[in-house]
């Protein structure tokens, strides 16, 4: 029976690598420094997760205090499309790793957080705390928010793409620009006609065109 080897010298500890001996995953798979993106993502995730919780804590509350709620199907649909939004973007920030390190610089960390944080704003914008001793209409919240809703989203979309063609350095010719194009579309009509019936409309066209998006976006880390 064949016995490890208990040492050897470098070279024939190369020739014991190359026979199966003491392989290391860095010899099979390259390496990656992300030192720098472990770094600039921290502050992204906190306010992706800032988002998340907004949602989490705020249908809590709704539940709680639901004979004071008057609900909406299409309220529901936005607070649904901002959450997949929400963990996409922590899902696709994974590419970031690819930056080169000296590529990174405090302007773009502050342009990186612009995103996340305008989705933030949407979130807080649609879902309001519970007002003391009165009613909450969701139904009507479009009326009052609408047009500044739709302008974050807006915004997001253009932010979105900036960063896949500057900073990740994407092709501008892929089928998803058409899809982003759609999208801020849909949302500048939004914030320029805003009312309920025009966010039920845009929520019914947004989410196929979510759903595609993220059919397209890496299952896996790799």
């Amino acid at each position: 029976m064949d016995e490890f080897p208990k040492a050897h010298p470098p070279a024939e500890a190369s020739r014991a690598r190359d026979r199966g001996y003491g392989t290391r995953v860095s010899d099979m798979t390259p390496t990656l420094d992300l030192g720098a993106f472990k770094h600039v993502v921290v502050p992204i995730g906190v306010v992706i997760a800032l988002g998340v919780a907004r949602i989490v804590t705020a249908i809590s509350h709704y539940i709680q205090d639901r004979g004071r709620i008057r609900f909406s199907v299409t309220h529901a649909a936005w607070a649904g499309l901002l959450f997949l939004w929400f963990v996409g973007l922590w899902w696709i920030s994974w590419g970031l790793r690819h930056v080169e390190a000296e590529r990174w610089s405090y302007f773009t960390l502050i342009y990186l957080l612009v995103g996340p944080s305008l989705m933030y704003l949407a979130t807080t914008l649609l879902l309001p705390d519970v007002p003391d001793g009165g009613e909450l209409d969701l139904a009507a919240r479009f009326e009052s928010i609408g047009r500044a809703f739709f302008i974050c989203l807006a915004g997001f979309i253009v932010w979105l793409a900036c960063v896949e063609l500057l900073l990740l350095r994407e092709p501008f010719l892929l089928p998803k620009r058409a899809n982003q194009s759609v999208v801020l579309l849909m949302f500048l009509v939004g914030a320029s006609f805003p009312s309920r019936r025009t966010a039920a409309i845009l929520a019914a066209l947004t989410l196929p065109l979510a759903l595609v998006a993220l059919a397209t976006w890496r299952a896996r880390l790799t």
